[in-house]
């Protein structure tokens, strides 16, 4: 009995209602091998009569599947990525859930595929989902290598890999000509691993937003794969050396590390210099004067990447998916 007092029904049971084998069940639960419609339709409304829920490890075994999604993780993330992949595994861990599928998480670098080799070999899961995109991708082509469905989150050049990602290019473009509107000089750009992806495209946008500004007085400076913190602290004394009156920063943790910067040298935001960030987050909500940025719904790209995967596993065709939702959030950071 289940606990709501009603029966629990197996496959067997339920072939001995019907008269029928457990073969023929299997086959009408799954939808594959050959069965009269006639049957399909009994051992359906059977189903829907007794609210029967198939057990995961039974289905799977019809399917061939495990009903299990791998989230492959990069092991280097440290505590300001930790909003975005935050939010991101709660739209994948939610979709998945609504699905009947579970989510298993391990953690990769671009030198040290370990744990992902060790689940492919193992059947572990269905398919994959990758969190972040280099330009030379070595567990995207690990994957390809063996035949194992996958989405990344993320843009790729790859016409053969399916993705999903901000429009970050669009996204940037559109911040960066606000602030040349403004009447902003002299810019400075702060941008972290240039490997990758979305680093990159976050320059392009910038850049766009530069070719197609008429203003002949206008400069800018760029700072890329600033990672550490004593490349932060000269970037910013380089920048202020030069009279820039705005610093863009790529993302949160350079954006944070810079207003650290800025305020041990006595600089005043807004009075000073202006401040903006092509990535916000918690990591900057708190910081006074509030910094203008944009912001990106990760956990909605999260939902959608595993539910392409999902529909890939089901043999449907998907195609990339490019978000247009993004928000500028404008705050007191900018003149």
């Amino acid at each position: 009995m289940s606990q709501n007092g009603q029966r629990s029904y197996t496959i067997g049971d339920i072939a001995k209602e019907l008269g029928v084998s457990k073969t023929t069940i299997s086959r009408a639960i799954s939808g594959k091998g050959r069965i009269s419609k006639e049957t399909q339709e009994r051992v359906r409304q059977f189903i829907i009569e007794h609210n029967y829920q198939p057990n995961i490890m039974a289905k799977g075994l019809a399917q061939n599947k495990t009903f299990n999604i791998g989230l492959a993780m990069p092991e280097e993330f440290g505590i300001w990525d930790l909003p975005f992949f935050q939010h991101s595994v709660n739209g994948i861990c939610q979709t998945a859930a609504q699905n009947d599928y579970d989510v298993i998480l391990f953690r990769i670098t671009s030198d040290n595929l370990s744990q992902m080799k060790r689940i492919i070999k193992n059947h572990k899961v269905d398919g994959i989902i990758l969190t972040r995109t280099q330009c030379d991708d070595y567990p995207v082509r690990l994957l390809k290598e063996n035949g194992i469905p996958f989405v990344v989150i993320g843009s790729s050049l790859d016409t053969e890999v399916t993705h999903v990602d901000n429009d970050h290019i669009s996204a940037c473009k559109m911040l960066t000509e606000l602030l040349l509107n403004r009447g902003l000089k002299h810019f400075a750009l702060i941008g972290g691993n240039m490997e990758y992806f979305v680093n990159k495209s976050r320059l392009r946008g910038y850049q766009m937003a530069f070719e197609e500004h008429p203003g002949e007085e206008v400069t800018s400076v760029t700072y890329l794969n600033v990672i550490k913190e004593f490349q932060i602290v000269k970037a910013v004394d380089d920048a202020l050396s030069v009279g820039t009156d705005c610093i863009v920063c790529m993302d949160d943790f350079i954006c944070s590390r810079v207003v650290a910067q800025l305020s041990e040298r006595s600089v005043r935001i807004l009075d000073d210099v202006s401040v903006a960030t092509f990535y916000s987050s918690m990591l900057l909500e708190h910081n006074n004067p509030l910094i203008t940025g944009l912001e990106f719904d990760a956990a909605k790209i999260g939902g959608i990447a595993c539910q392409m995967l999902i529909d890939i596993l089901d043999g449907k065709h998907v195609s990339d998916y490019v978000s247009p939702d993004y928000r500028l959030f404008m705050g007191n950071s900018v003149k």
